[in-house]
């Protein structure tokens, strides 16, 4: 049986720190315990002097991560509590990705959504495979995406926030691209030698360079994900417990 520690697979290559997504039997969807070891390792590899790039990706053929899984029951049964643990957890592993000194890399497997296109969305690099797609669906159930929204407007404006949010729509790897995305769509034989390369490409990088301009980069974005949570905390607070 397939233990928790084994839900992220951590593999070191060289420079580069591979963080690999792996409960495909739950389209891996990440519990909170998941999207805890990803901060922490990502945290970690920040203070690695001879880590030059991190590159997140999954396993399986058909999805990279179906976002967080908002069915995980808490060991002391309070949904509540729960909901609050999941929302710092998700806060927190932006934050990582965000505050990084060095690249992240996303590499799509698969499908990509809610959370889990957020990840992509977010590095400073997204490469994916033919036949990916990208989605932020939380409105055909009935939920407001305020940090998607943030993230789509800061990277790609406001037509693609609309488009995507509001419709839930799945978008294409090869539209992603062409909105500037998604920066390599590769064949999947070839899927890790890109991503590979885009750590390479960013991690030769003068490091302090990239650390600062990194950070000036996404300064618009934490502020708005800052206002984000503020909202997604309010609207937490009227679910009836």
């Amino acid at each position: 049986m397939q233990t928790h520690k084994e839900w992220v697979l951590i593999d070191r290559r060289g420079s580069h720190l591979w963080l690999t997504l792996n409960r495909p039997e739950k389209a891996n969807a990440m519990t909170v315990s998941m999207v805890e070891a990803l901060t922490t390792n990502i945290v970690t590899a920040g203070s690695d002097p001879d880590i030059r790039a991190i590159v997140l990706s999954g396993v399986g053929e058909r999805v990279f991560c179906a976002g967080v899984d908002v069915r995980e029951k808490p060991e002391d049964g309070d949904m509540a509590a729960q909901r609050e643990r999941r929302s710092h957890a998700l806060a927190s592993l932006q934050d990582a990705i965000l505050d990084l000194p060095k690249p992240v890399i996303a590499v799509l497997n698969g499908m990509a959504t809610g959370a889990g296109a957020m990840l992509g969305l977010m590095a400073d690099s997204c490469v994916a495979v033919e036949g990916a797609e990208i989605s932020l669906p939380e409105i055909d159930i009935g939920i407001a995406s305020y940090s998607g929204a943030s993230i789509l407007t800061a990277i790609g404006g406001r037509a693609l926030a609309l488009d995507l949010i509001q419709s839930g729509r799945r978008m294409t790897a090869y539209e992603a691209q062409s909105r500037g995305l998604v920066r390599t769509v590769a064949p999947r034989i070839e899927l890790d030698s890109a991503g590979t390369a885009a750590a390479e490409l960013l991690g030769e990088k003068n490091t302090q360079a990239f650390a600062d301009i990194k950070q000036w980069i996404n300064r618009g974005l934490k502020a708005a994900l800052t206002e984000a949570r503020l909202e997604h905390a309010r609207h937490r607070a009227k679910v009836p417990q």
